[in-house]
């Protein structure tokens, strides 16, 4: 996983960061929104490959979670 950095909205449309722009111009994305965020996946798309990057988002979520709530204590 590479962090790219901060995508912004400006003027009803979605800025990616500078990093974003080394992909091929007029490249196609899925967009995806799991409980909130906000996934850009290369196209297509299948059913198979949205289940699983939902079930890994998901996954990942939870295990941030149950370490901010360890940090916490």
């Amino acid at each position: 996983m590479n962090y790219l950095g901060i995508a912004r909205q400006e003027n009803g449309r979605i800025v990616m960061p500078d990093a974003f722009g080394e992909g091929v111009e007029g490249q196609m994305y899925e967009v995806i929104e799991v409980g909130g965020d906000i996934l850009l996946t290369t196209t297509p798309l299948d059913r198979r490959r949205l289940e699983r990057i939902e079930q890994l988002t998901k996954s990942s979520i939870e295990d941030h979670r149950k370490t901010l709530d360890g940090l916490g204590r």
